[in-house]
């Protein structure tokens, strides 16, 4: 619903209130994103909430990250594996109380402890000499029968598999040993683990790629709405744009803005759905392998939090550099002042402030190299801290490996710093989340300040259908200055009779561009009236003015279809016949039929290959099949050919035919051909009439033909 309200003052009708109530500005789900961005605390969470966190859109990326959490765990316990098989070399050689041997068998399913028994049953008369049975153990002594030495060679993981027997993981490492032959043997357990390890790297690899790819989904979905915004935004503030900032703006904004806010999503998604995840499982497995050890690094992960949020010295630096180079630029400036100042006989005074300026820039060229060798005195302090306490965990892991007393082995020592070194990423994408607000704020700020513009031009309740112009056009004091305060009209008055052709030329072009942009309503006049056979445009609904005040653009851009598309001007009720009469009209049926599919051709194929005559008469084409009482012509400024001169001219004589015309001229045959030449000079009308009688009694008309086509006269031509 799109409502615009019309007051009139009490001069009657001299100046118009409008106030636009457009519920229909931003989505529902653009309300959060983008009109609380300033108030809110940080533009992500209103962008990508926590709600959408745990929707079911969000199910399959927690399904990857899960996913790829249990190959990270398999990948860890494939490591430990294949490191304890390096270093034990499938050896166990244990000392196990006799009421374990139950235990062992449950755990190895190996039937070592039955052996252990016959063992001990053998006759005291049996030879000393004779071995014991593989797998066994010597028969203990009877008073020292509390114990059996349990030796086993050549076993694969067997030594891993009986120190993980008492951790949560050892019930499926012990299943896995008992069920796989292939990991009794040192050799086969070897290929076994390496394939294992090779396998798991790929699947894990798949599972984060898709993961990636789901939140490169997710994240494209939520600015969706702020894309579909923008786009409308700039399709409504784009008539309005006429010096081209609006245009700048709209793309900085569709294009970096909310890609910068669309990363961020996406760097949110990755930050609390798989590093949350990743992290948790290292955390979980370190605390498995060693408790103590596992607090003891939470120090040092603090001390990598802690150098990735340290930046203030940084800055401090930069913003004394920037301080210096615009102190030295300031300087240079008042080179320009040289020939004033001895003109004037002030060197002195200029001296004397120079050497002002320059003691300034002493203490700012001080300050920023005492704020760099502080930035690089904290970073090799941050180096050196750093440095010291990984040395100190480094040498509390090895005393821990060392200690015969504990159980903590070579392989957990390894596995452990693995983990360490995975954590670090995990770690710093998170500290770097935080810090994504400021950009994230900024992005958000300037797509806000687009969205927030209001078009000038609306629809007034109760606008009445407007008549095709027949008699006169007129423009009653109007006004209208940019939004920097310029002022390109200024209480212009101007009577233009119906069914003659004009030029609107001015020293600054913005202004004639200014003029005819009030005609269609793409802009709206700050002050006074513009009337069509003495009915207000004001007044009339939008469709019916723009439907008989047509503007063709110099270079306008093609519409995205075929060529017939682009002659319709996406409107389908034209015919084929129709088009095809309106080409002819402007002569663009010419190249339209060596196209190889004709009318049919597709535009994007051509856009590039089509010159900007081609597009101009595809331009006129569009707004004669709409056959409109007014018709404003912006021509291009390009050089043409002969041929497409004479084309242009004849394609003038007939469209001009019972019709008001006005040219932005960029020929000077255009300008001698109109009946009649409007001089705009400092916002109002500074001279009318033909062009001949205006170059012998009009010197701002001759100052205007001098600066745009004296090149071209001295060379013997008429100006294109």
């Amino acid at each position: 619903m799109k409502t615009c309200l019309s007051v009139v003052d009490a001069q009657k009708c001299r100046h118009r209130i409008r106030i636009d109530l457009r519920t229909d500005a931003y989505p529902s789900s653009l309300a959060l994103a983008i009109i609380v961005a300033k108030a809110a605390p940080n533009v992500l969470d209103h962008t990508f909430t926590s709600r959408d966190l745990f929707s079911p859109r969000s199910a399959m990326a927690w399904l990857w990250s899960i996913a790829s959490v249990a190959l990270l765990w398999l990948l860890l316990l494939d490591i430990g594996l294949f490191v304890g098989l390096l270093v034990d070399k499938g050896r166990l050689s244990i000392n196990l109380p006799r009421e374990d041997l139950p235990r062992f068998r449950e755990v190895t399913g190996l039937s070592v402890g039955r052996e252990a028994d016959q063992a001990e049953e053998v006759p005291a008369n049996k030879e000393p000499g004779a071995a014991p049975a593989e797998g066994a153990m010597t028969a203990p002594k009877p008073e020292a029968s509390t114990t059996i030495q349990i030796s086993q060679d050549e076993m694969g993981i067997l030594p891993s598999v009986w120190r993980s027997r008492d951790a949560w993981w050892g019930g499926v490492l012990a299943g896995m040993f008992r069920s796989i032959d292939l990991l009794k043997s040192n050799i086969l357990s070897a290929i076994v683990l390496l394939v294992s390890g090779a396998i798991l790297v790929l699947a894990r690899a798949t599972a984060l790629f898709q993961f990636r790819k789901t939140a490169h989904r997710m994240a494209l979905n939520a600015v969706v709405p702020i894309r579909r915004s923008v786009h409308r935004q700039a399709l409504r503030l784009g008539p309005e744009d006429l010096d081209g900032s609006g245009l700048t703006m709209a793309k900085d904004v569709f294009v970096v803005q909310i890609e910068n806010l669309r990363k961020n999503v996406e760097k949110r998604i990755e930050c609390d759905i798989r590093f949350s995840l990743e992290l948790a499982c290292l955390g979980l497995v370190a605390v498995s392998i060693e408790p103590l050890l596992s607090a003891q690094f939470v120090l040092f992960l603090g001390i990598v939090w802690y150098h990735l949020e340290k930046r203030e010295s940084e800055a401090a630096r930069q913003i004394a550099s920037e301080q210096t180079s615009a102190e030295l630029m300031e300087q240079a400036e008042g080179f320009r002042s040289a020939r004033l100042i001895r003109g004037l006989g002030i060197d002195q005074q200029e001296s004397d402030q120079f050497a002002r300026h320059l003691t300034r820039l002493q203490n700012l060229a001080s300050k920023e190299a005492s704020a760099t060798e502080v930035a690089r005195y904290l970073r090799i302090v941050d180096i050196a801290v750093c440095a010291g306490l990984g040395a100190f965990l480094l040498f509390l892991l090895t005393t821990h490996v060392l200690n015969r007393q504990s159980e903590f082995s070579f392989t957990g020592a390894f596995v452990f710093l693995t983990i360490s070194l995975l954590a670090v990423p995990g770690i710093r994408r998170l500290r770097l989340r935080s810090g994504n607000l400021h950009e994230s704020k900024s992005a958000a700020d300037k797509i806000h300040q687009f969205l927030d513009k209001i078009p000038t031009v609306g629809q007034a309740v109760g606008a009445r259908f407007l008549q095709p112009l027949a008699k006169v056009l007129h423009f009653d004091s109007v006004s209208y200055r940019t939004p920097a305060g310029k002022t390109l009209l200024d209480e212009l008055d101007l009577t233009l009779t119906a069914g003659r052709t004009y030029s609107l030329v001015s020293l600054d072009p913005m202004e004639s561009r200014t003029l005819v942009s009030l005609l269609p309503r793409f802009i709206e006049p700050q002050k006074g009236r513009i009337l069509f056979d003495g009915e207000d445009i004001a007044w009339s609904t939008l469709e019916s003015l723009r439907a008989e005040a047509v503007f063709v653009g110099a270079d306008d851009p093609l519409l995205p279809g075929s060529i017939l598309d682009n002659i319709r001007g996406g409107r389908t009720e034209y015919t084929l016949q129709q088009a095809i009469e309106a080409a002819k009209l402007t002569h663009a049926h010419n190249f339209i039929v060596t196209l190889n599919d004709g009318y049919e051709s597709d535009v994007p194929d051509r856009a590039e290959r089509m010159d900007v005559s081609q597009r101009f008469r595809l331009g006129l084409a569009r707004a004669m099949i709409r056959n409109p009482a007014l018709l404003i012509i912006e021509e291009p400024k390009v050089p043409l050919d002969e041929d497409t001169k004479h084309l242009l001219a004849d394609a003038y004589d007939r469209i001009c035919r019972d019709r008001t015309v006005i040219f932005l001229p960029g020929r000077m045959t255009t300008v001698r051909r109109c009946d009649q030449v409007i001089v705009l000079n400092e916002g109002r009308v500074a001279a009318i009439g033909p062009q001949s009688t205006l170059s012998s009694v009009s010197e701002i008309y001759l100052h205007w033909e001098y600066v745009n086509f004296n090149v071209f006269r001295h060379k013997g031509g008429d100006g294109n």
